[in-house]
């Protein structure tokens, strides 16, 4: 369970996936940035206060086995996450599409089911290259008829073909850089001294 414990139990999730950047401003106050890189997943999870420690101790047990320094696997795929994870597109089945990549953060569709109207994808959908590949979001709508896809950051995998998997079927590899203490209290009731921050293992 390790990991995706925390993310199952959410109390609630923020998702960054910001670019790295160096601001300076001027002495007339103008403001230049560049960006440094390192544009990755951060995951910001708050568990909630009050469960039972009879009942969490054990799962508790093998997120602390982990640490800050074990790389481990999560996904955003409880049915009562489909709202932040799931497909949004019109395609009755994301099975066996396929994409082309070369260079950039465009990929091209090469196979997998058609439409006649609707959205093969829409902004926002999660899509990760192959089964141990990177994650990407889709940053524009993807119509019935159009073969290409614009993904939030440059794409990290070389050049060639890859099966997608979509929406919930996503995994990251994380690592764990802030871990906060529990503490019990009244009577078995566990409490948390902050929240969990879980960056993308690159």
């Amino acid at each position: 369970m390790s990991f995706q414990y925390v993310i199952d139990n959410a109390e609630n999730i923020s998702i960054s996936k910001r670019k790295r950047i160096a601001q300076t401003v001027s002495r007339a106050g103008v403001v230049k940035a560049t960006s440094v890189g390192g544009q990755v997943y951060e995951f910001r999870v708050q568990l909630p206060t009050g469960p039972r420690w009879s009942d969490n101790r054990g799962l508790i047990e093998t997120v602390e086995a982990l640490d800050r320094t074990t790389v481990d696997n999560i996904q955003i795929n409880k049915t009562a996450h489909n709202y932040i994870s799931g497909y949004q597109g019109n395609l009755s089945s994301t099975s066996g599409i396929t994409v082309s990549y070369s260079s950039g953060n465009t990929l091209t569709i090469t196979g997998g089911a058609t439409l006649g109207s609707g959205f093969r994808f829409k902004a926002g959908d999660f899509i990760q290259l192959g089964s141990s590949g990177s994650v990407y979001n889709i940053v524009e709508d993807v119509a019935f008829n159009d073969s290409s896809i614009t993904v939030h950051r440059p794409v990290r995998e070389t050049a060639g073909n890859y099966t997608l998997l979509v929406g919930q079927d996503v995994s990251w590899n994380v690592i764990c850089v802030e871990m906060p203490t529990w503490t019990i209290f009244g009577y078995d009731q566990v409490s948390w001294s902050g929240g969990f921050v879980f960056v993308e293992a690159v």
